[in-house]
């Protein structure tokens, strides 16, 4: 029992760490695009 648990816990931590990178990825990729933006229209 404990071990499906502590399975559980690792599967939710990988995915974690996988939502947290693709998070700051696109919020790099949104601030690339919104400073071009600004550099082109300006």
């Amino acid at each position: 029992m404990n071990n499906k648990l502590d399975k559980h816990t690792k599967d939710n931590q990988k995915f974690y760490e996988g939502f947290l990178k693709f998070t700051l990825f696109s919020c790099i990729i949104i601030c690339l695009i919104v400073a071009l933006l600004a550099i082109f229209l300006v």
